[in-house]
């Protein structure tokens, strides 16, 4: 096995596998209702619908890095509004957050590994920093929405039980 096809069994592993720090971020976000995913538990933090967007837009541009693009997210658009809280919606996220999974993954395939020690277009990170460090966002990102989505479930239990 290739590191590059190591970094994809981690990636997979993160997304869908059975990792070993916990639940796989699907699994997570299996079940979440959009009244769940725009709930804000403080007033300060962000939802999960804001993070899953956060997590869509970081993988965007992991992309682009690992494509050699010199790439950036502008302050604007790091933690994107969610629209209005709906099924269909939060449906439309959760396709953009599966497809910008497939889209990562495939730039991860497409990696030579020999270009894994270079450094990426910003000139600060090798490639395989770049790649580890999108997967590493995400599970940092799945820790919260896990915890965000148990207050939720916890508020809504009835007392007593």
């Amino acid at each position: 096995m290739t590191e590059v096809q190591r970094i994809v069994k981690q990636f997979d592993m993160v997304m869908d596998g059975a990792p070993w720090h916990g639940d796989a971020i699907w699994k997570i976000l299996d079940g979440i209702p959009p009244e769940c995913a725009a709930h804000r538990t403080l007033a300060h933090s962000h939802s999960i619908w804001e993070i899953v967007l956060h997590m869509t837009v970081w993988e965007a541009a992991g992309v682009r890095r690992l494509a050699g693009e010199r790439d950036g997210v502008d302050e604007a658009f790091n933690f994107p509004a969610p629209p209005e809280a709906t099924e269909a919606n939060w449906q439309k996220t959760l396709d953009g957050f599966r497809a910008s999974n497939q889209a990562f993954r495939q730039a991860l395939e497409g990696l030579r590994p020999e270009k894994l020690d270079e450094l990426s277009a910003a000139g600060k990170r090798t490639y395989y920093d770049e790649a580890h460090g999108v997967i590493q966002h995400d599970v940092y990102h799945a820790g919260q929405v896990a915890i965000l989505k148990k207050d939720f479930q916890q508020r809504k239990r009835p007392a007593g039980l």
